[in-house]
């Protein structure tokens, strides 16, 4: 995987046009951030503000299966 965040190519920029013409709402992720969860606390609480979920505490999925 090359370059970094803010040098994306034409391609990805096409892609995250073509999204938000569709009625999306794009969120990127810096591929760097996905490796740290403290990092990626700040995307995750992010989306759920975004999504009207209200944020609350961070742990994986497995042990905090929905109810």
């Amino acid at each position: 995987m090359g370059g970094d965040f803010n040098t994306r190519k034409g391609s990805t920029l096409l892609k995250i046009a073509l999204l938000q013409k569709a009625g999306f709402e794009v969120i990127e992720i810096p591929v760097n951030r996905l490796c740290n969860q403290d990092l990626m606390k700040a995307y995750i609480d992010q989306i759920k503000t975004r999504t009207g979920i209200p944020p609350q505490g961070h742990g994986s999925l497995i042990n905090n299966p929905a109810k």
